[in-house]
């Protein structure tokens, strides 16, 4: 028995290394690929967001009733030089400021 789970064991063991083995491989392989013979960079993707993207995502808790509201998607009213964030008009018009 304990001979049988050995052996499914090591199998187990040799597949993961070969698949290991063989992402390494074609990672090498993808990286070659673009500049071989070009002579220039594959391009660089952006990791910094819009900043219309990172200001619709923020996040705003309504004053009125504490609901948190993204920025692009929320009722907006300005009081005192202050943008506050409103999860509906009904909060809005409630809001004494």
């Amino acid at each position: 028995m304990f001979e049988l789970l050995g052996r499914i064991f090591e199998i187990l063991v040799v597949f993961a290394l070969i698949r290991s083995a063989l992402g390494i491989v074609i990672r090498i392989f993808r990286g070659m690929g673009g500049a071989r013979g070009s002579g220039t960079q594959p391009p660089v993707r952006k990791t910094v967001a819009e900043p219309d993207a990172v200001a619709s995502t923020l996040l705003h808790q309504d004053p009125v009733c504490g609901t948190y509201v993204a920025a692009g998607s929320s009722f907006r009213k300005i009081c005192n030089g202050q943008v506050l964030h409103f999860c509906s008009e009904e909060c809005r018009d409630k809001y004494e400021g």
